[in-house]
């Protein structure tokens, strides 16, 4: 296994086919990024009442997240404290208790070990339940997002999210009332490594018009897919911004995410009526991300694609992820709308979807190849836009340049290499802030 810094070399755009396929590699990344990442567990309405619980995982580890009795989220190592098997087999559900199947052990819903069976011979009485609860794992929220981390020594989710979280407001909190999960979860295994998938997401809008032609083709079915922008908008331009190994990649036209849907005449209704609370909420040019087209993610797994898909990846080894997905919409839309996105979704980015199919090709095609000896030794080009960069944008936080661009793949390499060459978060920096308490933005360049 080659160095770290032979691995990714940032600052020339490469980074090393290895990292894709070596176990050992693998195996560092459960313990340096996983371990210690805020990693996506759950949303608010995703778990609306008491007793409400969904299973899922941080890294390879099985996560049990629960709706506490006084309104908040806690996640717990979804394993048994009495000999570690898996407790809740359930991938959702309301429960007040959790028993294991091996033994019998339970736990409630706080965690807590209530029930051991033959306590009192078995054990003489003498067993310290309050000892043996399930392993409580930290859990922040940001905007109705909740994640969780293994490290008590991380900096708060606030930090981790630094300046990003300018960006993450046009998707998650785009006026008063904020988003909501629909339809369930979509679930599919992938054999490919999970960054692989995720920079698929997270950055690369390039592949578009060769990976998805056909595909827009047949939606297009004839139809003009330009969509204009709003009159008394000028913005008019593209960007792509990195921080803290985030990804956004943006245009500003207010309307391009309706592009493709076949009536795109009821989304644009809805988008320009709203735009005036959009601009109150958020400010220009921020309010303008809301109905564009959007690509990105937060470092290392929680990837969104507005109008199409959001889903976490899940690493099942060094060549196999799991992603699961779900349709995300404005908790105001009109109800018919909604119904209509969750279709489209599945139809598009879901388990079975045109534009999945085509990317999951590419992505299983790219594991396949580095089963050898030989690819595995070579970099791959993430050169794109090098050098034309800047950190000086009045309007825009981070690293920014335009669209297309392997901007944010260079950001999310050098991050991932970041948090691998550390032996601890001390050792593991985060971006100054431009952004100011009331979602200004500082004038002056502070470079990451």
């Amino acid at each position: 296994m080659d160095k770290l810094e032979d691995l990714v070399r940032a600052d020339e755009g490469l980074v090393r086919r290895e990292i894709f396929a070596d176990p050992a590699l693998y195996r560092q990344e459960l313990e340096r990024i996983f371990d210690r990442s805020w990693l996506f567990l759950a949303h608010d309405t995703q778990l609306p009442n008491v007793g409400d619980f969904l299973t899922t995982f941080m890294g390879e580890d099985p996560v049990l997240v629960i709706r506490q009795t006084d309104g908040s989220i806690a996640a717990f190592l979804n394993v048994c404290a009495h000999r570690g098997t898996v407790l809740c087999l359930a991938e959702e559900g309301n429960a007040r208790h959790f028993t294991c199947t091996y033994h019998g052990w339970t736990f409630g819903a706080d965690g807590q070990l209530v029930d051991v069976p033959r306590e009192a011979d078995a054990y003489y009485g003498e067993l310290d339940k309050a000892s043996w609860g399930l392993k409580a794992i930290r859990v922040e929220s940001y905007k109705g997002l909740y994640f969780g981390n293994f490290d008590p020594t991380a900096p708060s989710l606030a930090d981790f999210l630094g300046d990003f979280a300018w960006y993450l407001d046009a998707v998650f909190d785009p006026q008063p009332g904020g988003v909501e999960f629909l339809g369930g979860t979509m679930r599919m295994t992938l054999r490919c490594n999970w960054k692989i998938a995720a920079e698929n997401i997270i950055s690369d809008t390039y592949h578009v018009l060769a990976a998805h032609g056909l595909s827009v083709q047949i939606c297009s079915a004839g139809r003009d897919m330009q969509i204009g922008v709003e009159e008394g908008n000028d913005l008019g331009q593209t960007l792509s911004a990195t921080i803290n190994g985030h990804g956004w990649n943006a245009n500003l036209d207010g309307q391009g995410q309706y592009a493709i849907f076949y009536d795109s005449e009821p989304w644009l209704k809805f988008a320009n009526a709203s735009r005036p609370r959009y601009i109150e909420h958020l400010g220009e040019p921020r309010a303008w991300f809301v109905g564009s087209s959007i690509d990105g993610g937060l470092f290392p797994t929680f990837m969104f694609v507005p109008g199409f898909t959001f889903r976490i990846i899940h690493p099942k080894g060094p060549d196999e992820c799991e992603l699961w997905m779900w349709t995300v919409v404005e908790k105001n839309l009109p109800d018919e709308l909604k119904r209509e996105m969750v279709r489209f979704n599945a139809r598009m980015l879901g388990t079975s979807g045109m534009f999945e199919t085509d990317d999951c090709n590419n992505m299983e095609n790219m594991s396949k190849a580095l089963r050898g000896v030989a690819n595995r030794k070579f970099d791959s080009h993430y050169a794109m836009g090098l050098g034309h960069e800047r950190y000086d944008d009045p309007r825009f936080p981070g690293r920014v340049d335009q669209r297309i661009s392997d901007n944010c793949f260079r950001g999310f390499y050098l991050r991932w290499q970041e948090f691998m060459g550390a032996s601890s978060w001390s050792q593991i920096p985060l971006a100054p802030r431009r952004v100011t308490g009331d979602g200004a933005l500082m004038q002056e360049a502070r470079h990451d």
